[in-house]
C-alpha cells in the first residue's frame, strides 16, 4: 500500500492541510520528521490517517475511560472519533488518497458535520466513502461493511495490525514486549498471517478422537460376530436335502395338474372360436347377396363405361358458357374504344399546350456554364483535400484511444490471469484437503451397513418364524443356549432396523456428497488449468499492444506529424482546428456555385423533358390514328362510332392497343368456342345413339358422382367380396385345429374340472413356497456363517491395524493436540518468536553493541544479554527507559519486516526518542533510514526532541497559532 496526499480540515488543533507524500522533500527522503510543541497535533496527523482508512483512531482505541461526555444537549461515548472534530467548528472531514496492495487508486474521506451547519447544532452521523479513481462508473462505498471488505483486499491489515505495524503509536513499543504468552502468540498469528497450527492442532485431536472410535467400533463388530458349530452345520444340510425330495415330489404333481388344466381351457376356446368364424361367415354371405351391393356394382360399372361421354358432356356445357362470356366482352371493348376516341381528341389540345410553354422558356450560356464548372471542381479537389487531412486527424485520435484500451485491456487481462492462478492454488489445497474426509466418511458408512446387515437378520420371515416358536425355557436353535427371559417384541426390532437404517442412509449420504465434491472440484481444477494455460499463450503472444502503439506513429507521420510526445495530442488539436476552418471556407464557396450550376441545369433539365413530351404525346397521336383505323376495319360496324365528350386519358396509345389486343382475343376465343360446341356435341350424340339405355338426363346424373364417391363404393364392393373369403378361411381353420387338439387330450378323472383343478394347483404352489423358503433360509445361515468366519479374520486384523494407529495419533495428541489448538500454536509461535528475536538483534547491533535479545527455545520468555556487564543475563521485564526503547523499536522494526507481505510503503513512529541522546539517538535515526534501502520504506518520526530536528532535514512542523487553538502544518524544506 502506497500514501500519496492526505487533506485534513478542522480535526483536533488543526484548522487546514495538506500534505502530499509523493512531492519533494517528502518524496525523497527516507527518514522525515512530524515535530511541533506538545499538544500542537503531531498525532493528529495519525489519526486522519486511521480516520479515512478505517474510521478510528489509536488514541481512542486504547482508552480505558467509560461513559459519555456531553456535546451541548446530547451525550456522546468517550471513543467516539466525531470528538475530534474542532471545537465551535460546524464541519470536519479528512481525504486520502492511496494505491492499494492491489494495484487500485483510492479515494478515502471520512466526514462528520452539526445540523443546519451551525457550530451550535446537534452532532450528526459520521459519513464514510471509498471511491476507485481507476473506475469512474464504479459507485463509491459507503456502508461499513462494505468499505472494510473492500480495505481487507486494498491493505490486508485490520485496524489492530495497521497500528502495530505500520502506525506505531506511543506506548505502542513495549506492549509486544511485556504481553502475555497467549496474546504475544496472538499477535504473532495475525501479523503473519499463518493459523496452520492452530488448526493442525485441533485436526490432531479431532482425528486421534476418530481413531479411537473407530478402534472400539472394531472391538464391538469382534463381540458381536457369532458362527457355528459342526453339529450345527451338519443338521442344518440334512434339513435341506429331506426339503428338496419333498419339494420335486410337489412339482411333479403341479406339473400334471397344470396340464390338464390347459387342455380344458384350449378345447373351449376353439370351440367357441369355431362358432363365432360360422357366424361371422354367415353374415359375410348375406351382405354380398343383397340388393344394396348388387346396385352399387351396377353404378360403378356404368359410370366407368361412360368416361369419355362424361367428358364431352362437359366440354360442350364449358363451351356454351363460353360463347356467352366473349358475346359480352366484345361489347364492353365498344365502350372502351369510344374512351379512346375521346382520349385521342384531348391529345391534340396537349401538344398545343407544351408547343407554347417551350417557346417561354429562356436560352442558357455555355461558355459562363462552363467556367463555372472549372471553378466548381477546383475547390472540390480543395475541400476533397482538407476532408482526407481530418479524416487521418480523426483517425490517429481513434487509434490514440483504441491504445489506451489495449493498454488497460492488457493489464486487466493480466490481473485476471493472477486471480485464476491464485484460485487454482486454493482449490489444489482444497482438494488435497478432502481425502482424508472421504476415508473417514466411507470408514464410518461401511460400519453402519455392516451392522445394518447383522441386525436385518433378525427380522426376517424365517428369524420371526422361530421367535414365535420360542419362549422361556425353550433352547436357542441357532446358539443352543436355553432362554431365561422374555424375547424382544417384533416393533421393537423393526423400529432397530429402522433407525440402523436411517444412520446408514445418512452415512452413505454424507460420503456420496464429499466423492461428488471431490469429482467437481477435479474436473473444475482440470478446466480451469487448461484454460489457464491457453489464456497465459495467448497474452504471452498477444502482440496487440505493439501494433496498436506503431498505428498511433504510422498515423501522426500521415498527418505531418514526426515527432511523437507528449504534446503530440495538443499539435493535433491545433492543425484539426485550422483544417475544419479552411473547410468550412470552402463548403460556402461551392455551395455558392452548386446553385448557380442547379439554376442552369434545371432550365436546360425543363426544355428537355418538355420536348421529350411534345414528341412523345406527337408520336402517341399518330400511332393511335393507326390503331383506330386497324380496328374500324376488323369491326366495320364500330366504324360510325365518334367521340361524345372529351376526356384525357393519360395513356392513350396504351389503352388503344389494349382495345385492339383484347378485340382480337375475344374474336378468337368465340369462334373456338362454337367450333368445341359443335365437335362435342356431335360425338355425345353418336355415344347415346350407341347406348340405348343412356340419355341426356342419365349422363348429368353420372356426371354428378365424383370419382373420389364412385372409388370409395368400389372399395367397400371389394371390402365385401373380402370379408366373405377371409370368414371362410378362418371357419376351416378352426375345425381343423380343433381336431388336432382332440387327439392330444390327456387322461381325465371326474375330479379334473375347471373348477376343481385351480384350488389343487393353488395348494402344491403355496406348500413349495413354504418349502423353498424353509430351505433359503436354511442356505442363508450356511452362508451367513460362512462370511461371518470370513469377516471375523478380517475384523481382528482390522482391530489391531486400527489400534496400533490409534497409539500413533494418541502419541502424536499428547504433545501438540487439543480441542482448541493453542498447544501447538503456543509451541509453533514460539519458534516464530525466534526468528523475531534473531531479526530485532540485527537492528539492536545498528543501534547499540551492548545488547543481545535471547528467548528459551518453545517458550515465550525473552531475556537480554548486557555486554557491559560480562554478557550477563536478566529479564526483559527490568529494562530501564533507554533500553525498553531500544528493545522496543528493535522488536517493532522485526515485527514489520514479518508483515512485509501487508506492509505499507511508510511506517510511522509516535514518540519514545526522548529516552535517547548522542550516539544512540543517531544510531536509532540511521537504522530507520537504512529501511529505505532494505524495503524501500519511508519512515515517519513524531517527536518534539530538539536534537532530530537537527539531524532530519525534511520536517513536517505542526505550529500552534499563538495562544490559539488552532495550528499551522508546514513541510521544511518547502517545496520549489
Amino acid at each position: 500500500m502506497k500514501i500519496q496526499r492526505l487533506t485534513i480540515h478542522n480535526i483536533a488543533s488543526i484548522e487546514d492541510a495538506v500534505i502530499d507524500f509523493e512531492a519533494p522533500p517528502l518524496a525523497d527522503s527516507e527518514v522525515f520528521l512530524i515535530t511541533g510543541k506538545t499538544g500542537a497535533g503531531k498525532s493528529t496527523i495519525l489519526d486522519a490517517i486511521c480516520l479515512a482508512l478505517y474510521a478510528d483512531t489509536p488514541r481512542l482505541d486504547e482508552t480505558k475511560m467509560e461513559g459519555d461526555t456531553q456535546d451541548g444537549d446530547h451525550s456522546v461515548k468517550t471513543d467516539d472519533p466525531r470528538q475530534l472534530m474542532r471545537k465551535n467548528t460546524a464541519e470536519a472531514s479528512v481525504s486520502l488518497t492511496f494505491t492499494g496492495s492491489n494495484g487500485i487508486h483510492y479515494l478515502a474521506t471520512w466526514s462528520v458535520a452539526r445540523a443546519y451547519k451551525k457550530p451550535s447544532g446537534k452532532l450528526q452521523g459520521k459519513e464514510w466513502e471509498w471511491k476507485n479513481l481507476d473506475d469512474p462508473s464504479a459507485l463509491p462505498l459507503r456502508k461499513d461493511v462494505e468499505i472494510r471488505a473492500e480495505a481487507r483486499s486494498a491493505i490486508g491489515l485490520d485496524f489492530d495490525q495497521f497500528c502495530r505495524t505500520t502506525l506505531l503509536a506511543q506506548g505502542e513499543f513495549t506492549r509486544f514486549l511485556n504481553s502475555k504468552d497467549e496474546e504475544k502468540a496472538k499477535i504473532l498469528e495475525k501479523i503473519t498471517g499463518v493459523d496452520i497450527y492452530s488448526k493442525i492442532g485441533a485436526k490432531v485431536y479431532e482425528i486421534t478422537n476418530t481413531k479411537r472410535q473407530a478402534w472400539e467400533n472394531a472391538q464391538q463388530r469382534i463381540k458381536e460376530t457369532r458362527t457355528f458349530t459342526e453339529e450345527e452345520i451338519q443338521h442344518r444340510q440334512e434339513e435341506i436335502q429331506t426339503l428338496d425330495k419333498e419339494h420335486q415330489a410337489r412339482k411333479q404333481q403341479l406339473d400334471q395338474d397344470k396340464q390338464k388344466q390347459q387342455w380344458i381351457k384350449t378345447e373351449d376356446d376353439i370351440t367357441k372360436h369355431l362358432a363365432d368364424a360360422t357366424h361371422t361367415h354367415e353374415e359375410a354371405v348375406a351382405k354380398l347377396d343383397s340388393e344394396a351391393f348388387k346396385a352399387n356394382e351396377a353404378l360403378v360399372k356404368q359410370w366407368n363405361e361412360t368416361i369419355e361421354a362424361r367428358q364431352w358432356f362437359n366440354t360442350k356445357k364449358k363451351a356454351e358458357g363460353d360463347m356467352t362470356r366473349q358475346k359480352q366482352a366484345l361489347s364492353d371493348l365498344k365502350a372502351a374504344f369510344i374512351k379512346v376516341l375521346e382520349g385521342l381528341a384531348a391529345t391534340e389540345q396537349e401538344k398545343q399546350a407544351k408547343e407554347t410553354e417551350r417557346d417561354k422558356l429562356p436560352v442558357a450560356n455555355p461558355q459562363a456554364e462552363a467556367q463555372t464548372a472549372a471553378n466548381l471542381k477546383d475547390l472540390r479537389d480543395q475541400r476533397d483535400r482538407a476532408k482526407e487531412r481530418m479524416s487521418n486527424i480523426a483517425r490517429v485520435f481513434e487509434r490514440i484511444d483504441q491504445y489506451t484500451a489495449e493498454k488497460d485491456r492488457r493489464e486487466k487481462a493480466k490481473k485476471t490471469l493472477e486471480e485464476t492462478q491464485d484460485t487454482l492454488a486454493k482449490k489444489r489445497e482444497e482438494r488435497t484437503g478432502m481425502d482424508p474426509k472421504i476415508h473417514d466418511a466411507k470408514i464410518k458408512m461401511d460400519s453402519c451397513k455392516e451392522t445394518l446387515d447383522q441386525q436385518s437378520d433378525t427380522i426376517d420371515k424365517f428369524a420371526k418364524s422361530l421367535r414365535q416358536k420360542l419362549k422361556v425355557g425353550s433352547v436357542c436353535p441357532v446358539c443352543r443356549q436355553p432362554i431365561t427371559g422374555e424375547l424382544p417384541h417384533e416393533q421393537e426390532l423393526d423400529l432397530l432396523v429402522n433407525q440402523l437404517k436411517e444412520t446408514y442412509t445418512k452415512a452413505e449420504s454424507a460420503y456420496q456428497q464429499l466423492v461428488d465434491q471431490r469429482n467437481r472440484l477435479d474436473a473444475w481444477i482440470q478446466t480451469t488449468a487448461q484454460s489457464y494455460q491457453t489464456a497465459k499463450e495467448a497474452f504471452d503472444q498477444d502482440r496487440s499492444l505493439a501494433n496498436a502503439k506503431q498505428k498511433v506513429i504510422d498515423g501522426c507521420k500521415a498527418c505531418g506529424v514526426d515527432n511523437i510526445d507528449e504534446n503530440t495530442p495538443n499539435v493535433l488539436k491545433s492543425l484539426r482546428n485550422d483544417t475544419d476552418a479552411t473547410l468550412k471556407d470552402l463548403e460556402n464557396k461551392i455551395t455558392s456555385l452548386e446553385k448557380q450550376v442547379e439554376t442552369y441545369q434545371n432550365q436546360v433539365r425543363q426544355r428537355q423533358q418538355l420536348e421529350l413530351q411534345l414528341a412523345t404525346v406527337s408520336d402517341t397521336c399518330r400511332m393511335t390514328m393507326e390503331v383506330v383505323a386497324e380496328l374500324r376495319q376488323r369491326m366495320p360496324e364500330w366504324a360510325p362510332l365518334q367521340a361524345t365528350q372529351r376526356t384525357t386519358i393519360p395513356n392513350l396509345l396504351k389503352k388503344a392497343n389494349e382495345v385492339q389486343r383484347d378485340t382480337q382475343a375475344a374474336l378468337s376465343q368465340l369462334e373456338q368456342a362454337e367450333a368445341s360446341f359443335r365437335d362435342n356435341n356431335q360425338l355425345l350424340q353418336a355415344f347415346l345413339d350407341g347406348h340405348g339405355k343412356l340419355d341426356l338426363e342419365r349422363l348429368a346424373s353420372l356426371v354428378a358422382y365424383s370419382a373420389q364417391s364412385i372409388a370409395d363404393r368400389n372399395a367397400s364392393l371389394v371390402e365385401v367380396k373380402n370379408q366373405v373369403l377371409t370368414a371362410k378361411t378362418l371357419k376351416e381353420e378352426a375345425a381343423r385345429k380343433l381336431e388336432a387338439h382332440r387327439q392330444a387330450k390327456p387322461e381325465l378323472t371326474e375330479d379334473d374340472t375347471l373348477e376343481a383343478l385351480p384350488s389343487r394347483i393353488s395348494g402344491s404352489e403355496k406348500a413349495m413356497t413354504e418349502l423353498a423358503e424353509k430351505r433359503g433360509a436354511l442356505q442363508q445361515e450356511l452362508k451367513t456363517d460362512e462370511e461371518n468366519k470370513q469377516r471375523l479374520g478380517k475384523l481382528l486384523d482390522e482391530a489391531e491395524q486400527q489400534h496400533n494407529d490409534y497409539l500413533k495419533w494418541a502419541r502424536l495428541n499428547q504433545h501438540i493436540g487439543d480441542a482448541t489448538g493453542n498447544k501447538f500454536r503456543k509451541i509453533a509461535q514460539s519458534y516464530v518468536l525466534s526468528s523475531l528475536i534473531h531479526s530485532a538483534n540485527g537492528y539492536m547491533r545498528t543501534l547499540t553493541d551492548r545488547y543481545t535479545l535471547k528467548v528459551t527455545p518453545g517458550t515465550f520468555v525473552i531475556s537480554i544479554e548486557d555486554a557491559y556487564q560480562g554478557y550477563a543475563s536478566r529479564a526483559a521485564s527490568t529494562i530501564s527507559g533507554g533500553e525498553s526503547f531500544l528493545v522496543s523499536l528493535s522488536l517493532a522494526l522485526a515485527l514489520s519486516d514479518i508483515g512485509q507481505q501487508l506492509a505499507v510503503d511508510t511506517l510511522f513512529i509516535d514518540e519514545g526518542f526522548g529516552t535517547l541522546s548522542g550516539e544512540p539517538l543517531q544510531n536509532a535515526v540511521n537504522t530507520l533510514r537504512s529501511l529505505h534501502n532494505k524495503a524501500g520504506r519511508h519512515v515517519g518520526i513524531i517527536s518534539h526532541v530538539e536534537e532530530l530536528k537537527e539531524s532530519i532535514p525534511v520536517q513536517i512542523q505542526v505550529n500552534q497559532q499563538g495562544n490559539h487553538s488552532s495550528s499551522q502544518v508546514v513541510i521544511v524544506p518547502s517545496e520549489t
